[in-house]
């Protein structure tokens, strides 16, 4: 059993149906992942990057048990644990994932609700006396609000706020239950430059594991001492951030560019 890593991916690949054909000839699937293998250790924040359609969101989505399975081939560990049929629910336990788009996560009519909503879940599944502790409840919203800076937005409808907003409470709606690994997929999209930063200081400050998938490669630098880039369902680097995003020729080849901080002025 796998006791250092938070994550371990072992030879794993992953293929869509391309088309709306109910047989299921091989023609009709697209490969997006070939034998993918790496691990991350508990703690450790990394960035998966690589151009559109490379299949970041799809390994997201694979180490969160989103994906559909029966697609899938290879395995998955989660703190030593496979990620299969019998343990998927008690590894979703262990992680949060926060959607690119957060009109995809919440859904209520009260911010409250919707940061409530995986914490009574995860209480009522562990059968626990706390879920219908109201005073509990409240406390643990309020702190997870307070994590994310949005205190106080308890009664507010979440429609009328931002998108950065809606960000930040995406994030707090899976922080209430304090799962050890948090995956975010293009957390920085839509964002202007303020709410970016601050959300890259929030995320980065965190004492958990983190993966965040972008093509954001400013964040990607800031965020992470490790990145793993993508691109032809293989995995084509897994190192130093520093080291691979300054490389303007080997970016160039991966259909990525610089980040802005390091290309000259135009002229």
């Amino acid at each position: 059993m796998e006791n250092t890593s938070a994550i371990k991916i072992e030879d794993l690949s992953y293929k869509y149906l391309s088309s709306s054909r109910l047989d299921q000839d091989s023609s009709t699937f697209k490969e997006v992942l070939d034998k993918i293998s790496f691990k991350i250790s508990e703690g450790e924040k990394v960035s998966i990057i690589g151009p559109n359609g490379a299949g970041k969101s799809t390994l997201l989505l694979n180490i969160a048990g989103l994906a559909d399975e029966k697609y899938r081939e290879g395995e998955i560990y989660v703190f030593g644990k496979k990620l299969d049929r019998k343990s998927i629910y008690d590894i979703r336990e262990n992680i949060g994932f926060v959607f690119q788009d957060p009109n995809d996560q919440l859904f209520s009519t009260r911010v409250f609700d919707d940061v409530a909503f995986g914490l009574v879940n995860f209480l009522n599944k562990k059968d626990h006396s706390k879920a219908k502790d109201r005073d509990y409840i409240e406390e643990i919203v309020r702190i997870s609000l307070k994590k994310v800076n949005m205190s106080g937005a308890e009664e507010t409808i979440p429609h009328f706020l931002s998108f950065g907003e809606k960000k930040l409470v995406s994030l707090a709606t899976v922080l209430s239950y304090s799962p050890r690994i948090l995956i975010l997929d293009e957390p920085a999209s839509n964002l202007d430059p303020g709410n970016r930063n601050n959300f890259i200081d929030l995320i980065k400050n965190m004492e958990k594991t983190i993966i965040i998938a972008t093509h954001d490669l400013d964040m990607a630098y800031d965020f992470s001492d490790r990145c793993i880039i993508i691109n032809d369902k293989h995995i084509i680097y897994d190192g130093s951030s520093s080291e691979a995003l300054t490389d303007s020729k080997f970016l160039r080849q991966n259909n990525l560019d610089l980040p802005l901080r390091f290309k000259g002025p135009k002229k």
